[in-house]
């Protein structure tokens, strides 16, 4: 497999031809749960992959302008444009939640808290979650969760909102877990996470043979099994 990042939107996806599952994971996390899943299609497909990096919102516009073929972590909210075809089952579901600076978690103890603190949302994040209830002037956009932790730690906000499992796998990592805490309010939000596909990729004749990869993944645990080990890799000391 091979690993590059994206530059100027200029991209050489090299010499496979139609039959090379292309797709983009995070800048953040180049190597990280979003490879795996993509490493696992690849796999059940017999397909070599490319797998990218670029930001969230520009994987949502690759996709439907078919310059990927599939991508990992398309919510049930999130837009999509016209060209691109959510897969059922979703494979996961995750849950929002709240983080804060140790010591600070009672200051959230509802969602009416962010009418006098500041929150860091990802930029863009659909306004059907519970962001519709949080004043406009009371949100920060962020591109990362790498610039979520860095505004809070910074004091330029309150708080960040983010997917529970990847925040906590990355204070770890980081050895943040001391300084950044979860807050006592939380929200019940989950978003179930979807693979979408490009209508006009050659993928999408295998449409059928994905989504029963899919059914079959998700009876089988085998999503919940390469979480697992890829966050108990993350806990293991570096050497």
């Amino acid at each position: 497999m091979r690993y590059w990042v994206l530059l100027f939107g200029i991209v050489s996806w090299g010499v496979y031809g139609n039959d090379v599952l292309r797709s983009a994971v995070s800048t953040n996390f180049p190597d990280g749960l979003h490879t795996q899943y993509l490493t696992y299609f690849a796999d059940k497909l017999h397909v070599p992959s490319e797998i990218g990096t670029m930001p969230y919102a520009r994987r949502l516009r690759s996709i439907d302008n078919g310059t990927l073929d599939i991508m990992v972590g398309v919510s049930s909210v999130a837009p999509i444009g016209s060209n691109t075809e959510r897969l059922n089952p979703a494979y996961e579901s995750l849950s929002l939640a709240i983080f804060v600076l140790a010591g600070n978690e009672s200051t959230i103890q509802s969602i009416d808290s962010f009418d006098h603190l500041t929150i860091g949302v990802t930029r863009n994040a659909s306004r059907q979650s519970l962001l519709k209830h949080i004043p406009e002037e009371h949100i920060v956009p962020a591109v990362s969760l790498e610039q979520k932790i860095d505004l809070l730690l910074k004091r330029r906000i309150d708080a960040f909102l983010h997917v529970r499992q990847s925040t906590f796998s990355r204070l770890i990592t980081e050895n943040l877990y001391s300084r950044i805490r979860p807050a006592d309010f939380q929200p019940s939000k989950e978003l179930e996470q979807h693979v979408a596909i490009n209508k006009d990729s050659w993928l999408y004749l295998h449409k059928a043979e994905l989504e029963k990869i899919l059914r079959d993944g998700v009876a089988n645990s085998d999503f919940a099994h390469i979480r697992h080990r890829f966050y108990l890799a993350q806990q293991e000391p570096q050497h």
